[in-house]
């Protein structure tokens, strides 16, 4: 099988940013009780970490951080912070655990930011990243150090960045895909590239303007990188970032992963996540779609009977769901049979399949039918009793 080819063990662990960069969507905003009990989610499942906020954002903002690290929770509590000392002491104002700081790293994005020469400025903001990064050392912080758009940032340029964050005592050094512009095997390489020359946990966060962001997040994991930062449901800006339930499923079914995470919590997760944003996923959204482990037509349906890994790459029971055979336009007399032996009933494949034929007179003219539909239709057309 393919998804048998890869038996190195994968070590990273997720920093999840749902609670900022999720919040980011246009018209989400999470109120802080709401954003206490996500975190509470996202500890069950068992998330080493999270980014909990902006907290130099507003006073709402800090609320909520605070109210994350009053918890206790068993996972780090981060916080998002410019390269200024006013945003690191936002933050420790909360009582995290950790700060996230970080610098535009691209030409692009330094001469759109800032006036005046590009290389001035890059040192200019590589100097104050290096102070509050002994700064928030200091202070107890665990410290990741990120760069904006750093996929679109000069290679040599980018690793004398990290460089001298490492050197100056950067815990992790976190890289980002910022206008999901890369391809898995550009990231692949990308990440190889800083692994090698760095002794520092590299990070991987992707954005999904071109539907690749789980791809690259599991190349980036598989080139080395040591941890990811993806969002429940992929929620972000624009297009939206690297799935966690995505990603930690990927890894386990496809790469053969020994996952430490709870898999089982990833629907209700996402649900909630759904339910306070006010934002639906799509029923075909892989893991937490209501969609994925529905079957409707009859050679699927008759295939699924007898072995449902003709069309199930991995058992819904592995993330709490259950598969569901739909009585529809496509649907044969072996789910109709299946319908009414789960019901208590005899039926022999006669009987079945002439109710079939009947059924599908029926839906031909418009009518549909639900499976307490087959099960009154065979009881007025045939009388048989319960077994």
């Amino acid at each position: 099988m393919i998804y048998e080819s890869a038996k190195n063990k994968v070590d990273f662990y997720v920093c999840d940013t749902t609670l900022r960069d999720g919040e980011q969507v246009a018209g989400i905003r999470y109120t802080p009780k709401q954003k206490v009990q996500i975190a509470k989610k996202l500890n069950e499942v068992g998330i080493d970490a999270i980014d909990a906020g902006f907290a130099a954002t507003s006073v709402e903002e800090r609320m909520a951080i605070k109210a994350i690290c009053d918890l206790k929770l068993d996972m780090r509590i981060m916080s998002m912070c410019r390269v200024v000392k006013a945003d690191v002491d936002a933050a420790l104002e909360c009582g995290v655990d950790g700060v996230i700081l970080f610098m535009p790293s691209s030409d692009i994005h330094i001469a759109a930011k800032f006036d005046g020469d590009i290389s001035e400025n890059r040192k200019r903001l590589l100097q104050n990243s290096v102070d509050m990064i002994k700064y928030a050392k200091d202070k107890g912080l665990f410290v990741e150090f990120g760069v904006e758009d750093g996929t679109r940032t000069d290679k040599q340029v980018l690793l004398e960045l990290f460089s001298k964050a490492e050197e100056v005592g950067a815990d992790a050094l976190g890289t980002t895909d910022t206008i999901g512009c890369l391809t898995p095997e550009q990231t692949y390489n990308y990440i190889k590239y800083l692994v090698d020359n760095l002794n520092t946990p590299i990070g991987v966060h992707c954005h999904n303007d071109l539907g690749l962001a789980t791809a690259n997040t599991l190349a980036g994991l598989l080139a080395g990188g040591g941890y990811c930062s993806p969002t429940v449901n992929g929620f972000g800006e624009r297009a939206g970032n690297a799935a966690l339930e995505e990603v930690l499923v990927a890894l386990k079914v496809l790469y053969n992963q020994d996952i430490k995470y709870d898999l089982k919590k990833l629907n209700e997760l996402s649900k909630i996540v759904q339910e306070y944003s006010g934002i639906n996923t799509s029923i075909f959204k892989p893991i937490v779609g209501d969609n994925v482990f529905s079957h409707e037509s009859g050679i699927h349906i008759h295939g699924m009977l007898k072995d449902n890994r003709t069309y199930e790459v991995y058992n819904p029971k592995i993330v709490g769901r259950n598969r569901k055979m739909v009585m529809g336009k496509h649907a044969g007399k072996h789910l109709i049979r299946h319908i009414l032996l789960e019901n208590g009933y005899d039926v022999l494949d006669d009987i079945a399949d002439t109710l079939w034929k009947r059924m599908k007179e029926k839906e031909d003219l418009g009518i549909s039918y639900s499976e307490e539909d087959v099960i009154n239709v065979y009881r007025k057309e045939f009388g048989k009793k319960y077994r």
